[in-house]
């Protein structure tokens, strides 16, 4: 009798998930994967890790491509099919993003329900937004990802207007993977990890993104952990 399927997980921009894995039985490069290209983006890893969380196979991906990147949809979202193809039947995503809401803090972390994806042409199946099929528990509140292009932060004008769209978060990530998701059947779900206060008049630097993301890694992990163990 087979047992469950795999899980996936993606880390984003400075999450450091490995943690997770109790045992690792496989490594390997994004360059080792056919149509998977290198990133170059600060916190990004580029590494695919196989093994096990708490007896639950698990499919860890370090880092993702970025529109923003150069990269086409076909390559942003070539990971997913990777998983698809290992049997993986659900995804959780995490990223960094910027808080819109002002009840929230750097530190965070937010369940997303539902995403808002920003107009941009050279996506051209782009949906206006994309539900989730499930949220985790124990994250200090749920809300709305807006997706951006990017990769600029946003102007106040650029927040006021995310914010009419009844966004809590915004990040340059996560949206055309959920999508892929829905295309190939597999459930996906994801944590953003507040990394700035958006509007704040503090200059943000990429590195400070990255730094703070991290230092929130292993409370993610435990939150994380404690819904592979509900899946069982």
């Amino acid at each position: 009798m087979r047992g469950p399927s795999p899980i996936g997980i993606v880390a984003g921009s400075g999450i450091e998930l490995n943690p997770l894995l109790d045992r690792v039985t496989q490594s390997r490069d994004f360059s080792e994967v056919p149509g998977l290209g290198e990133t170059a983006v600060d916190g990004h890893v580029g590494r695919i890790v196989e093994g096990y969380c708490a007896d639950r196979a698990i499919v860890l991906q370090c880092g993702r491509l970025h529109f923003y990147e150069g990269h086409s949809y076909e390559q942003v979202t070539r990971s997913v099919d990777l998983m698809h193809g290992l049997g993986v039947g659900a995804v959780l995503f995490t990223n960094a993003a910027g808080s819109l809401a002002t009840d929230m803090s750097p530190g965070n972390l937010m369940a997303v329900s539902r995403m808002s994806l920003y107009p941009y042409n050279c996506w051209p199946q782009r949906p206006d937004s994309l539900e989730l099929d499930f949220e985790l528990d124990r994250c200090d509140r749920r809300g709305t990802y807006v997706w951006v292009h990017g990769p600029c932060y946003e102007t106040p004008a650029e927040v006021a207007a995310l914010r009419s769209l009844e966004g809590d978060a915004v990040g340059m990530s996560t949206a055309p993977e959920v999508m892929r998701c829905h295309e190939l059947g597999v459930r996906a779900g994801a944590i953003s990890c507040i990394t700035n206060s958006c509007g704040s008049p503090i200059v943000l630097r990429h590195e400070d993104v990255v730094r703070t993301a991290r230092s929130a890694s292993l409370r993610l992990c435990d939150v994380v952990r404690a819904w592979i163990e509900e899946q069982r």
